[in-house]
């Protein structure tokens, strides 16, 4: 090897050594950058609480990761055994360099998952908690934060998709009470010029393979036809549930369409919902809620049922079809 192409190797592994150390150095410093910030904020907020024991940031792909992380807020707690955000090397590098505002205005994708995440409100005891969440962000990170903080209209599209095994929701005194899912997904949209995510955008959420374990009062008022059924009355199963929304023709109000399914038939629900605070208290409009895809069970007990009543129940099309009124705490049929 000439003297000229030794003094090329050993300056080019020079450099690769400086662009490698660089890397981590900024790596570090951007640790600490992100754990004063979170301590500051921590210390001047009275009402707020971060704990966590580390911040690791990955050299060249500039991942986020908090271990152990648990934030505080008057009675609303929320946990993770880890929290891993990843933007992108380049979109670590703009923020680094050019700052937050120039960062978060061509961040337009992001990428977090949390560890055994878990969310509790010590003053109603409920509780969410699953395995992982995975969520997916595309939009404008500085125009979405502008929306949260100060309420301005999206000036850009925004999408969410929400991934989630073995969920669990723990609702006490709630109709609810308990229901456990093996997957959530969840997809969210809001075009530009809107302004309220939920009310104005489009949503789909779908539970699979869920089990619901009613209110001790449901369970000891329908037993006997839950054991008829072949289920617990305190671990009952279904496929699949599903709900989807958009905006209706005002800014209050939400169309809905939602299905649960069973092995024993399909439940299909469709209407308005008005929006009003509280949200059990919103009156529904035009919602029809129909049963199909009868299990030979089913069709048996409903047969029965008809001769012992000596009546018939109002079937269309091998479906039961009734008009619901009333709010979504309190549903009645509609005569």
């Amino acid at each position: 090897m000439t003297k000229k192409k030794k003094y090329y190797l050993f300056g080019f592994l020079a450099l690769l050594i400086v662009i490698v150390g660089y890397h981590y150095i900024a790596a570090s410093r951007a640790e600490q950058q992100i754990d004063e910030t979170l301590q500051e904020y921590d210390e001047q907020e009275e009402t707020l609480s971060i704990k966590y024991s580390s911040i690791d940031i990955t050299p060249f792909s500039a991942d986020v990761s908090i271990s152990d992380l648990t934030i505080i807020f008057g009675d609303h707690i929320e946990r993770s055994n880890q929290l891993t955000f990843d933007i992108g090397y380049w979109d670590f590098l703009n923020i680094y360099f050019f700052g937050a505002e120039y960062g978060l205005n061509q961040l337009d994708s992001a990428f977090i998952t949390a560890v055994s995440p878990s969310y509790t409100n010590r003053s109603a005891r409920q509780e969410i908690k699953s395995d992982a969440i995975n969520i997916s962000y595309r939009g404008n990170a500085l125009d979405g934060l502008a929306n949260a903080i100060n309420g301005t209209p999206f000036q850009n599209k925004h999408s969410l998709e929400i991934e989630s095994p073995n969920i669990t929701f723990s609702l006490p005194n709630t109709f609810l009470t308990k229901v456990k899912t093996q997957q959530l997904r969840y997809t969210g949209s809001i075009s530009d010029a809107q302004t309220n995510f939920w009310l104005e955008g489009k949503h789909n959420i779908q539970l699979d393979s869920l089990t619901w374990t009613p209110p001790e009062s449901f369970q000891q008022k329908y037993n006997f036809f839950i054991k008829g059924f072949g289920y617990d009355s305190d671990s009952i199963p279904f496929d699949y549930a599903q709900l989807n929304t958009q905006p209706g023709t005002s800014a209050d109000i939400l169309i809905l369409n939602a299905n649960l399914k069973s092995d024993l038939a399909l439940l299909t629900a469709s209407g308005s919902l008005k929006i009003a605070q509280p949200l059990k208290d919103s009156p529904i409009h035009n919602v029809e809620v129909s049963l199909s895809d009868f299990s030979d069970r089913l069709k048996n007990v409903l047969s029965n049922i008809e001769q012992l009543l000596d009546t018939s129940l109002p079937k269309k099309d091998d479906q039961i079809i009734l008009k619901l009124k009333g709010t979504i705490s309190n549903p009645s049929i509609a005569q």
